[in-house]
């Protein structure tokens, strides 16, 4: 199974078409969105994919009570928390689940909001952040986006320059499936 994740969009609209064109010539469905805009998930949506995701910190819809702010998913048996931020934030909701202790729950914690691309490893618990969709390079790091390519023995996290669709970032994880 192979996924698309992305992050902080802010609404350019060419850059997600692009993004759309690139994953559906790979034949990839779905795509995880992790914020920043929410309402960004429609415009993706329309494209034909299929697209989960989770409010960014600077979206009225984080402060909705009825849209989770941070969720686990499972896709392709692996669990996933999709979450804005990699730690707790002033805007959460008391009952918004904390990425620092709900990572011990997943094999994945999928983030954005610093638009740096990070695919790490923390005591065994899989961090990735795709970087960010906006028009320009921002805070050092171009557009990009990720792939997460998922086999019954590991886990493969490729992000990619949305210029030009080359592989920045390469690293693949051992897994094993959450009981």
């Amino acid at each position: 199974m192979i996924m698309g994740v992305v992050s902080d969009t802010h609404g350019n609209r060419e850059g997600m078409l692009l993004l759309a064109e690139r994953l559906k010539s790979m034949g990839i469905q779905t795509l995880l969105h992790l914020g920043d805009d929410y309402r960004d998930i429609g415009t993706l949506a329309q494209t034909g994919l299929e697209v989960l995701g989770v409010p960014g910190l600077y979206c009225p819809e984080y402060l909705d009570p009825t849209i989770p702010n941070r969720q686990i998913v499972e896709l392709g048996g692996l669990k996933f928390l999709l979450s804005h931020t990699e730690t707790r934030s002033s805007y959460d909701d008391p009952e918004d689940l904390d990425p620092e202790m709900a990572c011990y729950a997943v094999d994945a914690v999928l983030f954005g909001h610093s638009h740096t691309p990070v695919v790490s490893e923390r005591q065994g618990v899989i961090w990735i952040n795709p970087g960010h969709l906006r028009d320009r390079t921002d805070r050092g790091s171009p557009p990009s986006f990720a792939l997460l390519h998922i086999s019954p023995t590991e886990l493969k996290v490729q992000v990619y320059l949305l210029a030009d669709g080359r592989s920045y970032l390469d690293k693949t994880f051992p897994i094993k499936f959450q009981e």
